[in-house]
């Protein structure tokens, strides 16, 4: 199991654990995130503990290849999953990865995505020691956005019609940051 702490911002990053699968999938049970994670089938709604157990099976054989990271979100204050963030398409040839994250609806708007994003980036910058980090967002989606711009990623352009989801294809803004352009000093724990 791996681990991300920082007593800074109150926040503890973990391998998907099978016995928070029933926490996790009561969290994950929403439309709007459903909605707008991915494309169709990528996140499905109603999200179950089925569904919990086989993204936890998943995050783990990615982890022991090397070419995704995923963590539930712990804060401090709750001590339960809040959310999740990850990164996959991990190419150490590039040096880069695909961030993404998902928080509940009820834990948002407390600054749970942004701390947690914070130490995933952090992660891939000194652990992983990539040097770039990108995500994608629906263009609809702008509060991703803005979140993704407060980080320090930088907008590179528009994918259209790159996600396809139930009202039909819709385009994404791809982001990214350079690990020149990461300011933040944490005080980042990794334990595996």
């Amino acid at each position: 199991m791996l681990s991300i702490k920082s007593g800074k911002l109150g926040i503890a990053l973990i391998t998907p654990q099978y016995d928070h699968a029933n926490e996790i999938a009561k969290i994950a049970n929403s439309k709007d995130i459903a909605e707008n994670v991915g494309s169709i089938g990528e996140f499905p709604y109603p999200y179950t503990e089925k569904n919990a157990l086989e993204m936890i099976d998943s995050a783990i054989s990615a982890y022991s290849m090397g070419i995704g990271y995923n963590f539930e979100v712990i804060p401090k204050e709750v001590d339960s999953p809040v959310g999740m963030v990850g990164i996959r398409n991990v190419d150490m040839h590039a040096m880069s990865a695909e961030m993404g994250f998902w928080i509940g609806e009820k834990y948002r708007g407390r600054g749970y995505a942004k701390a947690a994003l914070l130490m995933l980036i952090g992660f891939c910058f000194s652990k992983l020691e990539l040097i770039r980090v990108y995500a994608t967002a629906l263009k609809s989606n702008s509060k991703s956005l803005a979140l993704m711009e407060s980080l320090g990623m930088k907008k590179e352009g528009i994918l259209r019609d790159a996600a396809m989801t139930q009202a039909g294809p819709r385009d994404q803004v791809l982001l990214s940051i350079l690990k020149e352009e990461f300011k933040p000093k944490l005080d980042l724990v990794f334990d595996e």
